[in-house]
């Protein structure tokens, strides 16, 4: 998928898994979340030349709007992430681990790493070197990094292109119907079914039927059914 629908469709899935955290968690906690959702979504792509995350006009739209950050999380994903973790895997399995797009980063390993180095860097960036104390915030940042990235490889898996999410131990690929940069409808009709729903909890919990505030795992249990629906849709298959 473009940069555009990677953005969209994880961004409305942290809605409906935060939705029901609102109450009990602080503003800027959910602010930072949403944030590294955002950045996550676009993160793996950074295995890509003309990655979005490598520019700073964010993808869609006529008059697109700038975020200026965007590259230097692309550029320190790409060399001091991305190239680093490459390193082993082409030791260990050769050729088939050189650096490609949809290669180590699309893979559960590589965004487990991806994100694990990322704090460490951070940590180092902040509580090191400008002696700012490690905050529950970069915690919340960096779990939502983690969630755009997979959101970004679920997303990635209902095109026919696919992900490995094994890789490199396995080059199995989970495949879908959906061609990138085509007229497909099914991308935006997944991101607007899943901010719906994310009205629908925020409406229920705060001024609907419910009394009671929605369990805090509500949302994450709509959203991955919702998720299942769509992998289905999608015709996920090998």
């Amino acid at each position: 998928m473009n940069g555009e629908q990677h953005i969209t469709i994880s961004i409305a899935t942290a809605g409906v898994v935060l939705v029901p955290l609102i109450a009990s968690f602080p503003p800027a906690w959910i602010v930072f979340a949403l944030f590294g959702v955002f950045i996550g979504a676009l993160a793996p792509d950074a295995d890509a030349n003309d990655s979005a995350i490598f520019h700073t006009r964010l993808p869609g739209g006529k008059r697109r709007r700038r975020c200026i950050v965007l590259p230097l999380f692309g550029y320190t994903i790409r060399y001091l992430i991305y190239y680093p973790i490459s390193v082993p895997f082409i030791a260990i399995f050769g050729k088939k681990a050189m650096p490609k797009h949809r290669g180590i980063l699309h893979s559960a390993i590589g965004v487990i790493l991806m994100t694990f180095l990322l704090g460490v860097y951070a940590y180092i960036a902040g509580r090191i070197v400008l002696q700012i104390p490690w905050s529950p915030i970069a915690g919340m940042f960096l779990l939502g990094f983690f969630g755009g990235a997979v959101c970004h490889l679920l997303e990635d898996s209902c095109t026919r292109s696919g992900v490995a999410w094994l890789f490199p131990l396995s080059g199995w690929r989970v495949r879908g119907g959906i061609v990138t940069g085509s007229r497909d409808l099914r991308p935006g009709l997944f991101a607007g079914i899943l901010a719906a729903a994310a009205a629908i909890l925020l409406l229920a919990g705060h001024e609907g039927p419910i009394q009671a505030p929605l369990p805090p795992w509500s949302g994450a249990l709509c959203a991955a059914g919702l998720w299942v629906i769509f992998l289905f849709a999608a015709r996920i298959g090998r």
